[in-house]
């Protein structure tokens, strides 16, 4: 069972193990206690214990890259050469993101014990409200480099102080969640799914396409989920098409996993899989259909150039001497892309293809007549 073990879980495993200990663990108690060492570690010869102590090395070395703060401390041991040996400490108030409270709110105040072990950060009311009210206006800001992430931070800052009066004058809108109405059934989904790529089953379903609106059966052996830009993705290899794709699990019928000799596995993860190639992409870039992809050349004013540039958006095809740039985009999802630069409010021109065009300016009439409609009834 270890063997299956990937390294992504491997990497959370000795996370959760240390991240639930009190005090350090030896080199030792770690490896007897993550699944993907233990089996090579208690039972193994000297030659399987060497190899496993040197992938833990280079899974340490690979956790404390990504910035998990993973300490090396000494640690008595009578029976060490020197009397000392390795320990290793993950230390929950340098992992966690500190939690925030505002003071005054209501409610016992946190003891000193609480503030140390969750790192708690205390702000004044009127503080809360002007952390809050910067990141709306820098998150409205277009050109801001840092757009995304400062609405990111207000979504999380207007979660966390929900229930906190900060005065109706400065805190504007309702921050409103909603789920959508086929949450439900997606939720259902992606639980069978995520059963069947840890038992390595194979899985069947109807797939409606995009721009086509085909709709086509499919038979994928899961490779890996992910949750980006709202939606539950699956990867994996498709047997129609004899290559790894990307599915939205939203334009998923009921799959249903290989039921057959359900102890053992239908395929195994090739080595070189990495769900990196598919992280990090636009909305307008996960293409979850066949279709070719449209290339898209937009002309972006300055200096609104400047912060595509920064965030690298899309190709620099023309630079102009008053610094607007041509870029152009692979665009698999039209609508996505269609969308974003709309909220771009003119600084940013679509230039082609043709039916990006039309699809943009039939996206503007809409928009318009859902406000026209809405300024008849108010």
């Amino acid at each position: 069972m270890a063997d299956r073990i990937d390294k992504t879980q491997r990497l959370l495993d000795v996370i959760a193990y240390l991240v639930g200990r009190r005090q350090p663990a030896t080199v030792e108690e770690l490896l007897e206690a993550v699944p993907a060492y233990a089996g090579k570690w208690v039972g193994g010869d000297e030659t399987a214990r060497a190899s496993v102590r040197r992938m833990f090395e280079r899974d340490k070395d690979e956790l404390r890259d990504a910035g998990i703060p993973l300490e090396t401390v000494p640690l008595h041991d009578a029976e060490a050469p020197a009397g000392v040996t390795e320990g290793y400490r993950l230390r929950t108030r340098d992992f966690f993101l500190p939690y925030l409270r505002v003071i005054g709110a209501g409610g016992p105040p946190p003891s000193a014990r609480e503030r140390a072990r969750h790192g708690m950060v205390e702000l004044a009311a009127d503080e809360a409200v002007a952390a809050r009210e910067a990141l709306r206006q820098v998150a409205d800001l277009t050109s801001f480099p840092l757009r995304r992430e400062a609405r990111q931070a207000l979504r999380k800052l207007s979660f966390d102080l929900a229930a906190v009066p900060l005065g109706d004058a400065a805190t504007g809108a309702p921050v409103l969640f909603a789920e959508r109405e086929e949450a439900d059934a997606i939720r259902d989904r992606v639980e069978t799914l995520s059963e069947a790529l840890i038992a390595r089953k194979r899985v069947r379903f109807r797939y409606h396409g995009i721009r086509r609106g085909e709709t086509t059966d499919r038979d994928v052996a899961p490779y890996g989920m992910m949750f980006q830009h709202g939606n539950w993705y699956l990867a994996g290899h498709d047997a129609l098409r004899d290559d790894v794709r990307l599915f939205r699990v939203a334009r998923m019928e009921t799959p249903v996993p290989n039921r057959a000799s359900p102890k053992s596995a239908d395929y195994e993860i090739p080595g070189g899989f990495t769900l990196d190639a598919f992280r990090g992409r636009e909305a307008w870039e996960l293409g979850t259909d066949d279709d070719e992809a449209l290339e898209a050349r937009v002309r972006f004013a300055f200096p609104l150039s400047l912060w595509t540039e920064r965030n690298g958006l899309g190709t620099l095809e023309e630079g102009g001497a008053d610094g607007t740039q041509v870029r152009s985009f692979r665009v698999t999802q039209t609508q996505p892309f269609l969308r974003w630069l709309l909220g771009l409010g003119g600084e940013a021109m679509l230039e082609g293809p043709p039916e990006l065009v039309a699809g943009l300016r039939e996206l503007a009439r809409d928009v318009v007549a859902v406000y026209e409609a809405g300024a008849a009834h108010g």
